[in-house]
């Protein structure tokens, strides 16, 4: 992992995708967070999601096979002056079951630590790999990234990250489940199999058109090679990006489903003869390019935008980034905080209410910094969950903060860890009826310092929501002052608040249990 320490540019970094089809290494010199120029990239055919799809583990040639690149990808580095380094690993690690040996092995014989990252990490950092190479300023844009073992998808509007998904349908896991057949039969083998697939974002756009389809990953950009030079000049066996940078092209869905039937029509062997394909690019071809074939579908889109980068160029400008120290982290809540925002709005709702108890939890959170220890991060997650804690509704009103913890705790939120997005749902679970206990499953399975972090949070939030009862954001703001064994709320008011008033009695037992106050609520017009 890379140090947050500052470091003055121009600086040389590295990055590598440790995919599920091949190894992936690119080296770039900075002379800022945004300028950049490649010095090396290098591809390495190991499949490592071949066994670990099949067997759930990476087979012992394969493991070897990965040990060779990341020698050479360190010989590489050394080399070239790189002062900064990340390698990230995908599916076919994160699902075999011998990833820590392998991790170990790496890291022993090479130095290279590997991070194991979720899909929706995975999206964003392709995401901002696109945005360094596209404009996506207007409009809606979706982002789709095909790998060996899973495809990301990524919502982009106006130039903010929205919406992250991530899918266990690659290309390499499509060919293991059909079969490396040919001809029409393969082909509709292959579209059931995908149609047969939830894709949830998608079903969030209900038919609506995007902007902008984008497709990175080497098989879609092996065929937008196709269809812009014709057979044998798909960047082949030798070259792709890995000899030159190319600018984006787009491949339009009718030359994207010409193209598919006329590979589908021959065995993996004949692929790689007539359109000069590498071996290990010739028989996934077809079961990727199904993919973006229907999602295009499904968005109308006529075209798919091929910028010829992908997540190593994101792992590069994310390295960059933390070198100079340039807002990153300010930039990176905006965004968490815009996804949140979207899973609001999916859900149907009421924006009013939670941006209004968010806004007074993170008042209430500042005001009581020294009552607590909590963090930065912590102030993050309640706003969050204050967004979050009304989204239950969309099952049912009764028990609608049990609903709002299994919609939280299965949508995964663009900058959140799982450990985090855990407290979130619980957080936003604890905003009414009975508070934090050992008996409840969700609650235990966390770890003692994760459940110290929801108890406090969760009382800061109960309180904030009792201070918008009736959901008419009749008190304006709140000035909170100790006095003795009470917090004293002086708010701000416009109309009656007697019913936040004796909300504010109702619900703040575990506010009192967690920071020894007990909060009395004080108006003024």
């Amino acid at each position: 992992m890379p140090t947050s320490k500052t470091r003055a540019f121009p600086i040389r970094c590295a990055g590598m995708d440790v995919g599920s089809n091949a190894l992936r290494l690119a080296i770039a010199e900075f002379k800022s967070p945004t300028r950049y120029k490649i010095l090396e990239r290098r591809r390495v055919p190991v499949r490592l999601g071949e066994s670990v799809f099949q067997t759930g583990r990476i087979a012992p040639e394969t493991l070897e096979a990965a040990l060779g690149a990341f020698r050479d990808f360190r010989r590489r580095m050394e080399d070239n002056g790189v002062v900064l380094h990340r390698a990230v690993a995908t599916s076919a690690t994160r699902e075999a079951k011998n990833r820590a040996a392998f991790l170990e092995r790496v890291h022993s014989q090479t130095g290279i630590d590997l991070d194991l990252i979720p899909g929706t990490e995975e999206a964003r950092l392709v995401a901002l790999g696109v945005r360094a190479k596209l404009s996506l300023a207007r409009g809606t844009s979706l982002i789709l990234d095909v790998g060996g073992g899973s495809s990301e998808l990524a919502l982009v509007e106006r130039g903010q990250i929205l919406l992250v998904e991530s899918h266990d349908l690659g290309s390499v896991r499509l060919l293991e489940r059909v079969g490396n057949a040919q001809g029409a039969r393969f082909l509709r083998f292959l579209r059931e199999t995908i149609h047969a697939s939830r894709f949830p974002l998608l079903d969030s756009l209900r038919g609506s058109a995007v902007s902008k389809l984008i497709g990175t990953g080497g098989n879609i950009e092996a065929l937008a090679s196709l269809s812009a030079n014709g057979p044998g000049r798909a960047g082949g066996r030798g070259a792709s990006r890995d000899s030159g940078e190319r600018r984006p092209v787009p491949l339009s869905l009718g030359r994207l489903r010409a193209l598919l039937a006329a590979l589908a029509e021959l065995n993996a062997e004949e692929r790689a003869r007539k359109f000069d394909l590498r071996p290990d690019r010739a028989d996934v071809i077809v079961p990727a390019g199904a993919i973006f074939e229907f999602v295009a579908t499904r968005t109308r889109a006529r075209e798919v935008i091929v910028p010829f980068t992908g997540l190593v160029d994101g792992v590069l400008l994310d390295l960059a980034r933390e070198a100079g120290a340039s807002g990153k982290k300010e930039l990176e809540t905006s965004q968490t905080l815009n996804a949140a925002q979207a899973v609001m709005r999916k859900y149907g709702s009421d924006a009013r209410h939670p941006r209004h108890v968010a806004g007074l939890a993170v008042s209430l959170f500042d005001q009581l910094k020294p009552n607590h220890e909590l963090g930065r991060r912590d102030r993050l997650l309640l706003e969050i969950a204050g967004l979050l804690h009304e989204i239950g509704n969309f099952i049912s009103a009764s028990g609608h903060h049990r609903h709002a913890y299994y919609i939280i705790s299965e949508t995964p939120i663009l900058g959140l860890s799982d450990e985090e997005l855990h407290i979130v749902a619980c957080v936003a679970r604890y905003h009414r009826k009975a508070p934090p206990d050992m008996s409840h499953p969700c609650f235990a399975e966390l770890s003692e310092r994760a459940r110290e972090r929801v108890r406090a949070l969760a009382a800061i939030l109960r309180l904030a929501d009792a201070l918008d009862h009736d959901h008419r954001q009749r008190i304006v703001a709140i000035t909170a002052t100790k006095h003795g064994s009470e917090l004293m709320l002086q708010a701000r008011t416009r109309g009656d608040v007697t019913l936040d008033e004796w909300s504010v009695g109702q619900k703040g037992d575990l506010f009192k249990e967690e920071f020894g106050l007990e909060p009395v609520l004080m108006t003024h017009g």
